[in-house]
C-alpha cells in the first residue's frame, strides 16, 4: 500500500516515467503485433494443415511461378514470396529487439548466473511471443546488445517458434504421437541442458565476447525514485524515443541485408534442388543432404509443421517427415550467421551440426 501510494504521490511519480513509458511501449507494441498479426496468422495456418503448400520456406504467393518459367524467374518470385511471408514477423522482431536493447541501456538485467534457469526463463518469455527461429533473431540480438546473457536469448529463439500453444496444438493433431513427443523431448533437453551447458563449456576461461553496445554510462537505477532520474514526462518521452530510433536503426541495417541474402539463398534452393529425387530415395547420403538443407533453410513459423503434415499426406518416407519436423524452422542460415557474427564461431557451428546430426539420425530411426 506505501509503494502504490508513493507512485501515485505527484512528486514522486516523475521518476517513474521512463520505466512506464518502456513498459507502455511494450505492451502496445506486443498486443498490436499478436492481434493485428501473429495470432490470426497463426490460426489460418492451423486450418490449413494437411493441405498443400506452393513450397516449404513459404505459404502463400505474391508472384506466381511454374517449373517451366526460366531459372531466374522462379528464384526472383519465391525470393519475393520468402520476404512477403517474413515481412511482418521480422519488422516486430526488430522493434521488439531494439526496445529491449533500449530497455537494458537504462535498467541493467539482473537474472542470476545460473546458466539453466536464464535458459528457461528465456523459453518462458518466448513462448506466447509466436516470432520464427529468423525473426527472432533481432529480439535475440537486441538483449545480447544490451548486455543481456546469450542463453536467455537463445532460449527465446528456439521456445518461440516451437512452443508456441497454437504451433503446439497444430503438430500433436497432424502428426503422430511418436514425432511430436520424440521433437518436443530433444527440443526440452536442448534449451534446458544443451545450450546452458555448451555456453558454460564457452565460457570456462573467460566469458564470450559478445559485441555489445556499451554506452551504458550514467543508467540510472529503476530502484532509486528520488535520485537524479526525475525527468519531465516529455523530456524523458524525448530522449527514450531518440535512443530507441538509434537501436532501431542499429537493428534494421544488418536485418535487411541478411533478409535480402537469405531470401536469394532460399529461393536458390528450392529452385535448383531436385528435391523429388531427393525425397524418393532413403540412403543415407539423401538423407545427410536434406538434412543439411532443411537446417539451413530459413522459413515462417508452422511451416515445419504444414511441410511434414504435407509430406505425410504425399506418402513420403516418414523420415523424411520427422526430418523436417525436427530441423525445419528450428534452426537456420539466419540465427547462425548472428551467432556467428555476434556472439561466438564455435556456438554457431555447433549449433548447426547438432540440428544437421540430429535430422540426419531421426531420418534413419523413423
Amino acid at each position: 500500500m506505501k509503494l502504490l501510494t508513493a507512485w501515485l504521490h505527484a512528486s514522486k511519480i516523475r521518476s517513474y516515467w521512463r520505466p512506464l513509458i518502456l513498459i507502455g511501449a511494450g505492451v502496445f507494441l506486443v498486443v498490436t503485433f499478436w492481434v493485428s498479426s501473429r495470432y490470426p496468422q497463426l490460426s489460418s495456418k492451423a486450418e490449413r494443415v494437411g493441405e498443400a503448400l506452393p513450397t516449404m520456406a513459404f505459404s502463400n504467393q505474391v508472384l506466381e511461378s511454374t517449373v517451366d518459367d526460366p531459372a531466374w524467374w522462379q528464384i526472383l518470385a519465391s525470393s519475393i514470396n520468402w520476404l512477403e511471408g517474413m515481412k511482418i514477423g521480422m519488422t516486430f522482431g526488430v522493434l521488439l529487439g531494439a526496445l529491449l536493447h533500449t530497455i537494458l541501456r537504462y535498467y541493467p538485467l539482473k537474472i542470476g548466473n545460473n546458466l539453466y534457469l536464464n535458459s528457461l526463463k528465456g523459453a518462458l518469455i518466448g513462448v506466447p511471443m509466436g516470432v520464427c527461429a529468423n525473426c527472432a533473431v533481432p529480439t535475440a540480438c537486441g538483449v545480447t546488445r544490451g548486455h543481456g546473457r546469450v542463453e536467455v536469448a537463445l532460449g527465446f529463439l528456439f521456445s518461440s517458434p516451437n512452443f508456441n500453444p497454437v504451433v503446439v496444438t497444430m503438430t500433436f493433431m497432424a502428426l503422430p504421437l511418436g514425432m511430436v513427443i520424440t521433437k518436443y523431448a530433444i527440443l526440452l533437453l536442448l534449451i534446458a541442458v544443451i545450450v546452458p551447458s555448451l555456453i558454460r563449456f564457452l565460457e570456462r576461461k573467460q566469458p564470450l565476447q559478445v559485441v555489445t553496445a556499451d554506452e551504458d554510462a550514467g543508467a540510472c537505477a529503476i530502484d532509486l525514485p528520488d535520485g537524479d532520474c526525475g525527468q519531465p514526462f516529455f523530456a524523458a518521452f524525448v530522449e527514450l524515443a531518440r535512443e530507441y530510433r538509434k537501436n532501431v536503426w542499429m537493428l534494421l541495417k544488418p536485418t535487411i541485408t541478411l533478409m535480402l541474402l537469405a531470401s536469394v539463398a532460399a529461393a536458390t534452393m528450392l529452385v535448383l534442388i531436385p528435391w523429388d529425387t531427393l525425397l524418393s530415395g532413403e540412403n543415407p547420403l539423401q538423407l545427410a543432404i536434406v538434412s543439411m538443407c532443411s537446417v539451413f533453410m530459413p522459413v515462417p513459423i508452422a511451416l515445419d509443421v504444414l511441410f511434414a503434415a504435407h509430406l505425410q499426406a504425399q506418402g513420403v518416407h516418414s523420415g523424411y517427415v520427422m526430418l523436417f519436423l525436427m530441423t525445419l524452422g528450428t534452426y537456420s542460415i539466419i540465427p547462425a550467421v548472428y551467432l556467428w557474427r555476434e556472439v561466438s564461431k564455435t556456438l554457431a557451428a555447433t549449433l548447426f551440426a547438432f540440428f544437421l546430426a540430429t535430422g540426419f539420425t531421426l531420418g534413419l530411426l523413423f
